[in-house]
């Protein structure tokens, strides 16, 4: 068997993939620190925080908008269902759909895991001075704009998010 050469962990460390890739762990695992208290995980919270900003939208929009299959968006629902923190409502619009909506209680912890999400990206950034973080927030928020903008050009999209 071959022997990866020396700097194989330094082309590691220099590939954006992997980082991007990696500090996404990270963030969620800080995030999952930070809401123990809340007993919700990170994936739960983007969920909620979907919810929270937008309530009222189909699971398979959830899905994704968080890049997260059907199979798994079903079970993470049923059980933030079972939390009492969501709950599935007939479409008015749409007799076949079904639309999921945050409840009093989901509203609450959803209110509580804001101040606790942002103290764990702090966490996450505090290596960081305020300049890098603007230009890292640039970069990402460039990428992202970018990426948005060729998904919609690729899938002939004329909705609102494009």
């Amino acid at each position: 068997m071959t022997q990866p050469p020396q700097d194989s962990h330094e082309l590691l460390f220099s590939n954006i993939g992997f980082l991007l890739g990696k500090t996404n762990q990270i963030k969620d695992r800080f995030l999952d620190q930070y809401l123990v208290e809340e007993e919700i995980t990170s994936g739960q919270v983007k969920v909620l925080f979907r919810l929270y900003l937008s309530n009222n939208q189909r699971s398979s929009d959830i899905s994704k908008a968080l890049g997260v299959d059907g199979g798994a968006m079903t079970r993470m629902l049923d059980r933030l269902e079972k939390k009492h923190f969501i709950q599935r409502i007939a479409d008015p619009d749409d007799r076949r759909s079904v639309l999921i909506q945050l409840t009093d209680t989901g509203q609450v912890v959803t209110s509580r895991a804001l101040p606790l999400a942002q103290a764990a990206i702090n966490n996450l950034t505090e290596c960081l001075t305020t300049e890098e973080k603007q230009n890292l927030l640039h970069c990402l928020s460039k990428i992202v704009s970018s990426s948005l903008s060729e998904e919609c050009h690729l899938s002939n999209k004329k909705d609102e998010k494009c």
